[in-house]
């Protein structure tokens, strides 16, 4: 993960000449006060000439709503956008990650889990989860991701026996076989 992390701060000094970059906090749940703070930095660091904006992303998600605002304003970035996964982006917060054009996570971080559901915890209607499957998919689609793993994070029926990671084709069971030795 420290190669991780100089990869990108090297990265982001070989973009010229400025020096600045922001780190903006989405923590805990996403809520309707958010997205107007997530605006206001961007046009912060933007108006700095910064050379990246670097949001720290720790939340099990919150409203869809207020998520695809966030997403909406991170895709309209003029400056690099970078997601940095500490701990977890649950739900509306994968949503968000996957429109930072680049996305690190801590060990033992987690992304994904963005099935709908209400305020109480059940599961949203079909028409609720389709619309944020494909939120989902068009999100990734335009940062040039895998859209099936996009909607993989919503719909619980989809599953995946291969992942290609570097490359390399690699067996969904192997990967959970390393995680758990």
């Amino acid at each position: 993960m420290k190669n991780r992390i100089l990869f990108t701060l090297m990265f982001i000094a070989s973009l010229g000449q400025a020096q600045v970059v922001y780190k903006v906090p989405i923590h805990d749940t996403i809520d309707l006060g958010l997205p107007p703070f997530i605006e206001r930095s961007i046009q912060m660091a933007e108006a700095d000439s910064a050379a990246a904006i670097i949001f720290d992303i720790d939340t099990f998600g919150g409203r869809l709503d207020a998520a695809t605002q966030i997403k909406d304003a991170i895709l309209s970035a003029k400056i690099p956008t970078i997601a940095f996964i500490n701990r977890r982006a649950i739900s509306a917060g994968a949503l968000i990650s996957l429109s930072c054009e680049k996305i690190f996570m801590t060990s033992g971080a987690t992304i994904g889990a963005a099935t709908a559901v209400d305020m109480s915890g059940k599961k949203g209607s079909e028409k609720v989860i389709s619309y944020m499957r494909e939120e989902m998919a068009a999100t990734a689609e335009s940062r040039n991701r895998n859209v099936d793993i996009a909607k993989g994070m919503v719909d619980e029926e989809l599953s995946f026996t291969h992942l290609m990671i570097d490359g390399d084709s690699i067996e969904v069971q192997d990967l959970e076989g390393r995680k758990e030795g």
